[in-house]
């Protein structure tokens, strides 16, 4: 081959690589990635979760980088060790590169997906929960959370859910005990003043008793006995 076909060939070769690199480049610089903004999120039993999802800085957080499908990620709840899981594709509708999930944890795994997990904004999310129907309110522990492919995860985290806190009020018991102490001192003080009636009324009885009833218990009688005794007296003066 000649000098000038060898030169003509390699600046050819070299023309395509360029081309090809400028092609590959920018939709590599393109693809869209998201990760947690957390590596862990912890609520209470019952409590609304915010999850926020974020593109990553290679993603550049534009339009361009987000282009096409790049703004669809998917996503898994938990698991079939913890008897919860659900898959989900989020959309970051208005490709701004955030977004926020809603996890209602009151009423997570008891009925539909869409209804307990949604997306706040413009953004939207389409649910699946793929474990059987919970009884009750989720159970408090850790549940995992992934975004990617499931069999190739880009980015994980983990969601705390903690048993919700009880408290006891014991107000009944101090009213129970301050109405007994009432009724206690009533109860005395009604003794107090029946004992003094009864005592007034047993020194009035004994001193009528003193006052009218003579030893032979007839009252009155002791004066009757003297008039007899003037009578009889009187009588004997007259015969003789």
């Amino acid at each position: 081959m000649r000098p000038s076909n060898r030169s003509a060939l390699l600046t050819t070769t070299l023309l395509v690589a360029a081309v090809l690199a400028a092609a590959v480049m920018p939709a590599a610089a393109a693809s869209g990635h998201y990760e947690f903004t957390d590596d862990a999120y912890t609520a209470e039993q019952g409590e609304v979760v915010s999850i926020t999802l974020s593109g990553a800085s290679d993603a550049n957080n534009t339009s361009a980088a987000l282009a096409g499908e790049n703004n669809t990620v998917p996503l898994r709840i938990g698991g079939e060790d913890v008897n919860f899981a659900v898959n989900a594709t989020v959309v970051d509708e208005d490709r701004d590169g955030n977004v926020t999930l809603e996890l209602n944890t009151s009423t997570a795994g008891q009925t539909n997906a869409s209804s307990y997990l949604n997306a706040a904004g413009n953004d939207s999310v389409n649910a699946t929960q793929t474990t059987e129907t919970l009884p009750a309110t989720l159970n408090a522990g850790d549940y995992s959370l992934a975004l990617g492919p499931a069999n190739n995860s880009t980015d994980t985290a983990t969601l705390s859910l903690q048993a919700a806190e009880t408290t006891t009020e014991p107000a009944e018991t101090t009213e129970t005990t301050e109405t007994t102490e009432s009724t206690d001192t009533e109860t005395t003080t009604t003794a107090d003043e029946t004992n003094e009636t009864t005592t007034n009324a047993s020194a009035t009885t004994d001193a009528t008793t003193a006052t009218g009833t003579s030893d032979t218990g007839i009252p009155g009688f002791s004066a009757v006995l003297a008039v007899v005794a003037l009578l009889a007296a009187a009588f004997l003066a007259v015969r003789r």
